[in-house]
């Protein structure tokens, strides 16, 4: 029976959550009528106020497409699959690990060689004589030249324990690719989180300060005609300076988080905005512990102590005899005089005594390969942790995220209530109309925050199981080099 795939799954998740995420959405600038209308002035603070100070604008509510770019607005899976591809195009440090990656691959092809036949050929011309009890024999041209042919017969499994080691190595080497691309992706899908953030604070921030603005306007009005309420205009306008420094610090944020990730996909930003749609898909703590052994990183050590592992056994055989067979011919002459010759036979190597100097590699070599076993336990203990860690994070944001989505709807009656209050009625004051209008865009900005922390609490998750790549862009997860 064929598997859902993960994204169709989180497709399904967000119908799910669709209604309280929209409830969310839209209690953020109001469900009932606010005071200052801004159709056309959010994107620079211009707002201009409705003639009289006493009518009641609504305000412009937030879409779901601004807070994902919507659904409606673009594919969550294709923005997933275009992000990897313009992040891994993008990457001198992918490209350096495949280099190295390739380099490995020699290695182990120049270990396998040694273990076929060697053929040589060597020849040599000149003049010389030959002498005999000081009376020279014969003087004029002299060359020689032959053919010789050897291979291994026995060397204990050296050679085979060496070519295991360079195997091992490589396909470490495969994964050490696989890790840094998990790592660069991993890093550019934060990064369009984090763009994505402080894009939709920084219209949470405009919104607040053109909020203020039209009130400072208000209050100008007013204040022409009662000196006696000039402290409440400069209530309002500190109120406002406050929301503009707010929506200023969250700009320069959004502006770092752009030049990061500009860097991360030479400058071919897209507006990928969708990609959170998945993320409210957590997966379960389970399937991701199950999966963790299978990421980049601890493929990557586990092959490294199986190589050292090997190189510790080639250490040992070399103290073992060494036996090559060997064929050759030659033909020299000397003046007038030609001679042939040819050999075949056994050669047998064993050195009787080194000064322990095979012991102390093969000692060396089986430590690294513990060491090694030991990093790759640390490693897996950690992420079993950081599991549990990001599993919490993640469910615990979004239900904060939930929360704060009914909370703003009592928020947003609030503040409207207290308007038609202060302004109609005269029953509340100014700070109680600034203190609710402060706390309702306070919570807009948390419930943004609750949000992106769940999405990113999710892709951490992913990525410590089995990785990112593999569920973003599987065509792209398989990362041999041969």
């Amino acid at each position: 029976m064929n598997k859902p795939h993960p994204l169709s799954l989180a497709s399904r998740r967000w119908a799910a959550l669709r209604p309280w995420v929209l409830a969310g959405l839209a209690a953020l600038p109001g469900l009932a009528a606010a005071y200052c209308e801004d159709p056309a002035g959010l994107a620079d603070g211009r707002s201009q106020p409705r003639a009289g100070a006493a009518s009641v604008p609504a305000d412009r509510p937030f879409e779901a497409s601004e807070l994902f770019d919507g659904p409606a607005q673009g594919d969550a899976k294709a923005q997933l699959g275009s992000l990897v591809r313009q992040v891994l195009a993008a990457s001198n440090e992918v490209r350096a690990a495949e280099h190295a990656g390739r380099a490995s691959y020699y290695e182990f092809d120049q270990a396998e060689g040694a273990k076929r036949p060697v053929f040589s050929v060597n020849a040599s011309v000149g003049a010389g004589q030959a002498r005999v009890l000081g009376a020279t024999q014969s003087a004029g041209a002299q060359g020689d030249v032959g053919v010789k042919a050897s291979a291994p017969l026995y060397d204990g499994g050296r050679l085979d324990r060496l070519s295991d080691w360079k195997r091992s190595l490589a396909e470490a080497g495969d994964n050490a690719l696989g890790s840094m691309r998990e790592r660069m992706v991993n890093e550019a899908l934060g990064t369009v989180l984090d763009l994505n953030r402080y894009r939709l604070q920084v219209k949470v921030y405009q919104q607040y300060a053109g909020k203020m603005s039209c009130l400072v306007r208000s209050l100008e009005q007013i204040v022409a005609n009662d000196r006696g309420r000039a402290s409440e205009l400069l209530q309002a306008r500190k109120s406002q300076r406050q929301a503009e420094i707010a929506r200023e610090e969250a700009l320069s944020q959004l502006r770092q988080a752009d030049t990061r990730l500009r860097k991360l996909v030479a400058n071919n930003v897209e507006p990928w905005g969708a990609v959170g749609v998945p993320l409210t898909e957590v997966p379960s703590l389970q399937s991701v512990t199950e999966r963790i052994q299978q990421s980049p990183d601890l493929r990557r050590l586990k092959l490294q102590a199986q190589a050292l592992d090997s190189y510790a056994a080639a250490a040992q055989a070399d103290a073992k005899p060494k036996v090559n067979w060997e064929v050759g011919s030659g033909a020299s002459r000397q003046s007038q005089t030609t001679a042939g010759n040819w050999s075949a036979g056994v050669k047998v190597t064993y050195v009787i005594d080194d000064g322990g100097v095979t012991k102390s590699a093969s000692s060396a070599a089986q430590e690294r390969a513990y060491a090694a076993k030991r990093d790759y336990e640390a490693l897996l203990s950690e992420r079993l942790k950081l599991a549990g860690t990001f599993y919490e994070a993640a469910t615990n944001a979004f239900s904060r995220a939930r929360q704060y989505a009914e909370v703003l709807k009592d928020s947003d009656l609030v503040r409207n209530a207290t308007y038609e209050q202060w302004a109609r009625l005269g029953r509340r004051s100014l700070f109680d109309l600034m203190s609710a209008e402060s706390e309702h865009y306070q919570l807009r900005v948390a419930y943004l925050n609750a949000l992106h922390d769940g999405f990113t609490a999710t892709a951490q998750l992913r990525s410590i199981g089995q990785g990112l790549l593999p569920w973003m862009a599987p065509d792209l997860a398989l990362t041999k080099l041969r």
